[in-house]
């Protein structure tokens, strides 16, 4: 599958032992990489969340987490990022 042929694509994470799933949207850009956003809760806790984490949001597509140059880099960094970075921030709320 050539992936630059599609405009986007979901990166799902699902726990088993919790139950939880959550995912991000991967948009190819005009650089020649994927932009991986979260967008997966409401904006007023999106901001509280990530304000101050040095993450750049857009109004539309959430909160940008990385740019990457496969579905395959995306998916695994995304796995990562939501164990340690998404859940321990929740569940500090």
């Amino acid at each position: 599958m050539n992936e630059k042929n599609y405009g986007h694509w979901h990166l799902d994470y699902f726990c088993e032992e919790t139950d939880y799933y959550t995912s991000a949207t991967g948009f190819w850009n005009e650089e020649g990489s994927w932009e991986i956003y979260f967008n997966e809760i409401e904006d007023a806790e999106l901001y509280k969340l990530f304000d101050g984490q040095g993450y750049t949001r857009d109004k539309d597509f959430g909160v940008l987490l990385f740019k990457a140059n496969d579905f395959d880099e995306a998916h695994d960094r995304f796995v990562k990022w939501v164990e340690s970075v998404f859940l321990p921030l929740w569940e500090k709320k």
